[in-house]
C-alpha cells in the first residue's frame, strides 16, 4: 500500500502538478480543460491529497510492525495474520479525517511559477488541509521515533547482537523522520501563514521536494543499505558487495 500511495503521488505529480506549475506552454490548454471539466481537478486534487494522508498512516503500521518482529518473533505471524484486515482498513478511511472539506468543497486555479497549481474554498473554514496533514505527520513522526526507539533497544538486548542491522534502522528511521519532519514543517506555513506572502513559492517548491524525498523514501533506502539491491540496480563494478554467501541446497537419492 505504500507503493500504491507513492507511485499515485508521483504520477499526478510527474503528468499533471508539475506541468501546470512549471511548463507555462500548457497552462492554457490544460486551464480551460480544467474551467469546463470541473470534474477532472476536484477528483486528482482529492485524490493526490487522500494518497497524502495514507502515506503517514502506512508509515505508522509499517513501523509497528517492525517493532513486533523484533518483540515478538514467535508470534509475529499470528499478530498480523488477525491485524492486517484491521490495520487496511484504518489506512483506508482514515485519510478521510484529512480530505473531508476538499470533498465538499470547490478547487480553483492559483497562479504560482508561471503556471497555476489548485487550492480549494474551504466550506468549513476552520478544517484546514494542511493543518490536518500536519497532524498527521506529526503523529506519524512521533510513533516512528518511539517504536524505532524501543525496536533497537531490543535489538541491543540481544545476546547475539546484530550491528549491521542496527545501522540500518537507524539509517532507515533517520531517513525517513526527517523527510516526514521537513513535510510536516513546510504544511504548517499553509496552516499558520498568509500564503499570499512573497516567499510562498520558495515553501511550496520545498515542500513539493520534501515530498518527492518521502514519496521515493523507501526505494533509496533499500537501495542504499542492500550491496546486492544496488549492484542490480546499477551494475557497476564498484557497487558490488563486498562479501555475499551463496547458499545451494541439493537434494541426494539413495539406491535401496
Amino acid at each position: 500500500m505504500d507503493s500504491i500511495a507513492s507511485i499515485t503521488q508521483l504520477i499526478i505529480d510527474v503528468f499533471i502538478q508539475r506541468v501546470t506549475t512549471y511548463i507555462p506552454q500548457f497552462c492554457p490548454f490544460l486551464y480551460s480543460a480544467f474551467e469546463n471539466y470541473g470534474f477532472i481537478p476536484n477528483i486528482y486534487f482529492t485524490i493526490y491529497n487522500y494518497m497524502r494522508a495514507a502515506k503517514s498512516v502506512i508509515q505508522v503500521f509499517l513501523t509497528v510492525n517492525r517493532m513486533t518482529c523484533v518483540i515478538a518473533p514467535l508470534r509475529y505471524g499470528q499478530i498480523w495474520r488477525r491485524f492486517i484486515p484491521f490495520s487496511i482498513l484504518i489506512i483506508t478511511l482514515s485519510p478521510f479525517l484529512v480530505i473531508w472539506n476538499v470533498i465538499i468543497s470547490t478547487t480553483f486555479p492559483v497562479s504560482i511559477f508561471g503556471g497555476f497549481t489548485l487550492a480549494y474554498t474551504k466550506r468549513v473554514r476552520w478544517a484546514s488541509l494542511s493543518l490536518f496533514q500536519m497532524t498527521f505527520m506529526i503523529i506519524s513522526l512521533v510513533i516512528t521515533v518511539f517504536t524505532t526507539s524501543i525496536t533497537l533497544f531490543k535489538m541491543r538486548k540481544l545476546e547475539n547482537r546484530l550491528k549491521s542491522s542496527e545501522r540500518t534502522l537507524c539509517f532507515a528511521s533517520f531517513y525517513m523522520s526527517a523527510a516526514f519532519f521537513s513535510a510536516a514543517v513546510f504544511q504548517s506555513y499553509f496552516a499558520f501563514f498568509n500564503i499570499a506572502a512573497a516567499s510562498t513559492n520558495l515553501v511550496y517548491f520545498l515542500q513539493s521536494f520534501a515530498y518527492d524525498v518521502l514519496n521515493v523514501g523507501s526505494p533509496i533506502v533499500m537501495i542504499l543499505i542492500s550491496g546486492q539491491l544496488r549492484y542490480h540496480v546499477i551494475p557497476v563494478k564498484q557497487m558490488a558487495p563486498k562479501h555475499s554467501t551463496v547458499v545451494s541446497v541439493s537434494s541426494v537419492s539413495r539406491k535401496v
